[in-house]
């Protein structure tokens, strides 16, 4: 028999965000520049920058690019972990239940776990702890064996090549070229980068058993230290929301959950559409913007205004490989050939900067990447273009 939860509910002033990434942190400046008082609900108290992660882990970056404390960003935190959602109400696992005049979920995703025997020798990429912990291993270690040519996978090989050229990496992708998901231009470029830094890409190329020794492939055993980069799930259905099969929460055009009123949600953990229907995807510009409509609609609703449909759309895309070189496609303009690879660097350090901007002032520029703090005195980080990553078999 289910013991019935009899914990007194916790009033919170104003609005509730459960989860502190983009799309929370987001959501949180918009309700703050309002006046009015916000909670975040998270279970570490660290806001990780996810799009830092791959450099963090692969050396190019340093370990304060990795995380800051959401305290920074928000006055009231509470650290821990929501098990249930309900209109207006979130219940922590440890039985406290927090009431708020309005509900914004903002957990974001994990990294998904394909039926692979042995994905349990494979580390993830979804966090500044398994960023710091990846960086570790892939300092003392010979080779690397990627398994992904996502964006995470790509930057991923991108930063290892350039800071630990001696180190054989190796990059799987099950389909017929590198970031499916984004332009094809874009794909050629990042296969043109890594090819160019002796990384060993294998397309159309399925793992069959990961050992605690490498991946198995049908070519054979890629010894080295596997990272599962294939994907993410997100963490919709274990609120108790309506999610569809993939666990993304159902939204109304509002981005409120379906059939609730007074909760919201966005970012990784919430179904995004366009306006003709069709499915967003997970990216942290997604998770920016609706984490900021999310928050805008809470405010009308608190105020006795109804919210407003919000239109999304993905506006490009921007990766660094590191070692200044990286690809970009904004609207028409493609910036993902050799001689003009050098922009999108700067690019996805400007946008990193308005984000801290926007959601802690100019005062959270001190929680600034290493290589976006050079561009504050403009100047560019020195990097050694005369190494590149040991070719290997």
């Amino acid at each position: 028999m289910t013991k019935k939860n009899t914990a007194k509910p916790q009033q919170v002033d104003g609005v509730l965000i459960i989860g502190g990434g983009y799309a929370g942190l987001h959501a949180a400046a918009a309700v703050q520049h309002a006046g009015i008082p916000v909670t975040v609900v998270d279970r570490t108290g660290r806001h990780d920058y996810v799009t830092r992660l791959a450099a963090v882990a692969g050396g190019t970056g340093t370990l304060d690019d990795a995380s800051s404390p959401v305290r920074s960003f928000v006055d009231r935190v509470i650290e821990g972990t929501v098990a249930k959602v309900q209109d207006g109400s979130a219940t922590l696992e440890d039985g406290r239940i927090l009431q708020a005049e309005a509900v914004i979920v903002t957990a974001g995703s994990s990294s998904s776990r394909p039926p692979i025997e042995g994905i349990g020798n494979a580390h993830a990429l979804r966090s500044a702890e398994d960023a710091i912990k990846l960086r570790s291993l892939i300092a003392g270690a010979n080779s690397l064996v990627i398994i992904g040519g996502g964006a995470t996978g790509v930057q991923l090989a991108g930063a290892v090549a350039i800071a630990h050229p001696s180190i054989c990496v190796h990059l799987i992708e099950g389909s017929a070229r590198l970031l499916g998901a984004m332009p094809p231009e874009l794909g050629a470029g990042a296969q043109r980068i890594l090819t160019g830094r002796n990384v060993n890409v294998y397309l159309g190329s399925n793992v069959d058993e990961i050992t605690e020794s490498g991946a198995v492939r049908k070519g054979g055993l890629l010894e080295g230290i596997v990272v599962w980069a294939g994907g993410s799930e997100a963490l919709g259905q274990q609120f108790g929301l309506p999610a569809a099969e993939n666990g993304r929460i159902l939204l109304d055009p509002t981005l409120r959950v379906e059939g609730y009123k007074r909760t919201f949600a966005a970012g990784d953990t919430a179904l995004h559409r366009r306006i003709d229907g069709e499915p967003l995807p997970m990216s942290a510009q997604i998770a920016v913007r609706a984490g900021a409509a999310a928050g805008q609609n809470a405010v009308r609703l608190l105020k006795g205004e109804e919210p407003e449909s919000v239109d999304l759309r993905q506006l490009g895309w921007v990766l660094d490989l590191g070692g200044r070189r990286g690809l970009a496609q904004v609207g028409s303009l493609n910036l993902s050939q050799g001689g003009v690879d050098l922009i999108p660097p700067l690019l996805h350090e400007v946008i990193d900067l308005m984000g801290l901007i926007e959601t802690g002032g100019f005062t959270a520029l001190r929680f600034a990447s290493s290589s976006a703090k050079s561009l504050i005195p403009f100047r560019l980080p020195e990097w050694p273009f005369g190494q590149t990553a040991t070719r290997c078999s």
